[in-house]
């Protein structure tokens, strides 16, 4: 499947692979089983739509301010965890 991407979103994924509690975040998904990630990504591995909503909600609820796409965040986190 092709997917068109902005260069907006493209930037502010790469900013957010900065951000501290980004990277916490990355950090705590890296230590849960296999399992438990294959039920937040599809299976092209984009995450799901719940993981994204939660993954935007505790990143506000940790002081998270950055975003503004709405799969950003829980792209950012997959690929820190990816690049490990």
């Amino acid at each position: 499947m092709t997917v068109i991407e902005s260069a907006d979103y493209g930037n502010t994924r790469q900013r957010l692979m900065k951000d501290p509690i980004v990277i916490a975040m990355a950090e705590e998904i890296a230590t849960l089983a296999s399992g438990v990630r294959t039920e937040m990504v599809h299976e092209g591995g984009n995450p799901k739509s719940d993981f994204m909503m939660a993954a935007n909600k505790e990143y506000r609820k940790r002081g998270g301010t950055d975003g503004g796409h709405i799969g950003a965040i829980a792209e950012a986190i997959f690929r820190l965890v990816d690049s490990k």
